[in-house]
């Protein structure tokens, strides 16, 4: 008997074992993904850098690219950083401060600067990370309103407007959007809010109708 529990022991730690190495690796490739997409987006006009060289403050910084996709770095002066990606622009970064510091160690984080409208609780312009999702970007304006629709999420960028599936999943990426894009979340049909009392109305005009009839 000792025997046999002592089997199903050893067999339900190899089973948690397994079940934590997958947690893991998923884990693990979740975060190589967002790396990845991290490091491919490109930087659009009106992002915000934010610049950090380890032990020195003197050349970490929070800067806006213009309009024309320009910068102003310390001690470099202006770069024009339109369309590079995160990635590049920290290797190229590393190079150009590497005449003035010895290994310099440097991150590079990009926001976007986004509208969130609609019903939503907290409706508003938000600065985000590019690896957040549109969920999350949701999630800061305070989460859907009780009316608000899920099926009814649409990205504004100038005279365009895209509606946006499968969100509430975590898909897609702030990395897709642009500095200045509008994320604007419709509210369900009144008919749907108020199908209760559409239902009850008609049950009571039905009733209404046969008494007459009746009479």
């Amino acid at each position: 008997m000792r025997a046999s529990l002592l089997r199903v022991a050893a067999l339900a730690a190899c089973v948690a074992l397994a079940g934590a190495g997958a947690a893991r690796a998923q884990q693990s490739d979740s975060l190589a993904a967002t790396a990845r997409a991290t490091s491919a987006a490109r930087i659009q006009p009106g992002d915000r850098i934010l610049l950090k060289v380890w032990r020195e403050p003197a050349f970490s910084d929070t800067l806006t690219v213009d309009q024309d996709g320009m910068a102003v770095l310390p001690r470099l002066g202006p770069l024009n950083l339109a369309r590079q990606t995160v990635g590049a622009l920290q290797d190229s970064l590393r190079l150009r401060y590497a005449e003035f510091l010895r290994n310099p160690s440097i991150e590079v984080t990009v926001l976007r600067r986004i509208g969130v409208h609609g019903e939503v609780k907290k409706p508003g312009l938000y600065w985000v990370d590019v690896t957040v999702t549109l969920r999350e970007v949701i999630a800061l304006a305070g989460g859907l309103t009780e009316i608000a629709s899920v099926r009814n999420v649409v990205i504004r960028r100038g005279t365009t407007t895209r509606k946006i599936s499968g969100w509430e999943v975590g898909d897609p990426l702030a990395s897709d959007l642009l500095s200045s894009d509008q994320i604007v979340v419709g509210r369900t049909s009144w008919l749907s809010r108020n199908a209760l009392a559409v239902v009850s109305g008609a049950g009571v005009l039905t009733s209404i109708i046969i008494t007459i009839f009746r009479l």
